[in-house]
């Protein structure tokens, strides 16, 4: 029996060696932060569970951030997608045909990544956790949000296979999805700039030339990436099972 065990989990034996090392660290990681350090950081699970549960509305029903009032009616298109997404899927379902590419999965992971993706948006927002003030430098849940809005457009953009259209392989997904956050990155950066010329003192950003570099790289790489590779595991490997 211990014989067969073993030749069982021969094959896994770098993977459980990689995990269990990978576990270590992270304690070594957890434990070598001073005290201080823990203290100094807000709690920010706890904030961000409050500010959805006292004030769900302003939480999933508004996008405060970025340059112009056009943008506090972001979630809308957002969920518009969402809705037409499920649709398609049900009405595809029912006549066999495929409408849109995407599974059950796919669509469960939408619902939540949107409504995570907006409701932190807007906390960080509302707490102000772009800014430390400390350095007079952005706050460094400003890397987060810039990652995770654009990994939610990439992940609203992958299901439409645009690459079907132009007799593609769809393993070239990725493409369409880079350009779709690649461009928005750029005008919402352009967008901000502008708006300081626009309003001068009183814009709620100065769009610095490096932290906007930064803002693009990690929005445009790591969303791209993220969001393609997880359209990919969840729906092109579902449909290879």
């Amino acid at each position: 029996m211990m014989m067969i065990l073993r030749q069982d989990l021969k094959p896994w034996t770098p993977a459980i060696v990689v995990f269990a090392v990978i576990i270590v660290l992270s304690f070594l990681w957890f434990i070598t932060f001073q005290p201080s350090a823990w203290e100094q950081t807000p709690n920010y699970l706890q904030m961000y569970i409050e500010f959805i549960v006292t004030r769900p509305i302003d939480a999933f029903l508004k996008v405060s951030t970025g340059p112009g009032e056009l943008v506090y009616w972001i979630f809308i298109p957002t969920y518009a997608t969402l809705i037409i997404y499920t649709a398609l899927y049900k009405i595809g379902n029912q006549r066999k045909k495929q409408y849109i590419i995407m599974n059950k999965y796919y669509l469960v992971y939408l619902v939540f990544l949107a409504l995570f993706a907006i409701s932190f948006q807007n906390a960080s927002q509302n707490y102000n956790w772009y800014w430390n003030p400390k350095v007079s430098a952005p706050g460094y849940v400003d890397t987060w949000t810039h990652i995770l809005s654009p990994s939610l457009l990439g992940a609203l953009v992958a299901p439409l296979s645009l690459e079907r259209y132009f007799s593609w392989n769809r393993k070239y997904t990725w493409f369409f999805v880079f350009a779709a956050i690649a461009i928005a990155a750029l005008v919402w950066e352009i967008g901000e700039t502008i708006d300081v010329y626009m309003k001068g003192q009183s814009s709620t950003y100065f769009n610095y030339p490096m932290d906007s570099l930064k803002d693009v790289i990690l929005g445009v790489g790591i969303g791209t990436i993220l969001s393609s590779w997880i359209y990919e595991r969840l729906v092109m490997d579902f449909e290879k099972v």
